[in-house]
């Protein structure tokens, strides 16, 4: 398992590597550069000047040079400096933001996971119920329903109609002069619903993941084995079924981790919280390179590393894996 591991973490970094150098290219394939935007709309600007411009920020040269430079930056964890105008470090527009992402996205993997498989195993379990059709057709509207116009209707209903919950921003205004305890109930309240809006289209899919795989392991033949030894249902499922039909589930979870990262932009966005979502969004409107850079390398870690944990999870759960 070990050395699984480690060939696992060593494979990151070619991965890694590959990422950033399309990432590189892409983005600066993209119309406009920054600073150029705002001097294209000022007459007096000359060429001149825009090629001042251009070789402050480092973009007269060769596109290949300029990767280089940042890869030399990278591997001393240099994120290099902003292009905003308030010229700070990469590193600290990240570091002050992607907590909050992170939070969101933990939550709303925990939420996935806590409530889709159980509605999984009761669809499968209570197989063509009128519960399990409800809760099928529930999935299916998960599916088809757009995050973005799923937030805005959840933002009119609670935060407008009945003002339940704030609907922008992670705190209040009057946030300091809080107890801790109401700090925490505060912040409840102002995540409640990034979290579920996030969660809600993977809570549809891995609980339709996990009815599918259960059925399918619920017709072998070792199931009817172990029924016809007399054992009851709960210790068929819970010792034998589950266990088994858990694997395709976890890589699903592994491979959910780019969706929540990405849904992060859209819902961040909306509603106002300042996490790596906004700063991503905002950086790639003002073709701030270097931010847009440092997230998308925090980002393809996050993925890769939400990769490796769904395989030490499948090893958990098979042993079969382990002992391979």
């Amino acid at each position: 398992m070990l050395r699984y591991l480690i060939k696992r973490l060593l494979f990151m970094v070619p991965m890694l590597l590959g990422i950033t150098l399309i990432s590189f290219v892409v983005i600066h394939l993209t119309p406009g550069e920054p600073g150029i935007l705002d001097a294209e709309m000022n007459p007096k600007v000359t060429k001149e000047v825009r090629e001042r411009i251009r070789s402050f920020y480092g973009l007269d040269k060769p596109l290949h040079m300029q990767y280089y430079l940042w890869l030399k930056r990278i591997i001393k964890l240099d994120f290099g400096i902003s292009f905003a105008p308030d010229r700070r470090p990469v590193i600290d527009k990240i570091t002050e933001r992607l907590p909050i992402t992170i939070t969101i996205n933990i939550f709303s993997m925990a939420l996935i996971f806590i409530v889709g498989i159980p509605i999984g195993i009761y669809c499968a379990r209570y197989k063509d119920t009128p519960l399990d059709k409800f809760l099928t057709a529930f999935v299916f509207a998960g599916y088809a329903t757009p995050t973005f116009w799923l937030a805005l209707l959840m933002m009119i209903l609670f935060g407008v109609y009945l003002e339940l919950l704030p609907i922008s921003g992670i705190k209040s205004f009057h946030f300091h002069e809080l107890s801790f305890v109401e700090k925490i109930i505060d912040m409840g309240k102002h995540l409640l619903l990034p979290v579920c809006i996030s969660a809600f289209g993977g809570l549809a899919g891995i609980s339709r993941y996990m009815k599918s795989s259960l059925l399918e392991v619920l017709r072998q033949e070792y199931i009817t084995t172990a029924y016809a030894k007399g054992l009851s249902e709960n210790i068929v499922l819970k010792k034998h079924a589950l266990r088994n039909a858990l694997l395709p589930v976890i890589t699903i979870l592994g491979l959910s981790v780019p969706g929540l990262i990405g849904g992060s932009v859209i819902f961040e966005s909306i509603f106002s919280i300042p996490g790596m979502g906004q700063l991503f969004y905002m950086s790639v409107m003002a073709r701030d390179y270097p931010t847009i850079m440092g997230i998308l390398v925090i980002g393809a870690f996050l993925t890769l590393l939400g990769n490796l944990l769904a395989d030490i999870f499948y090893a958990v759960a098979d042993p079969r894996i382990r002992i391979g």
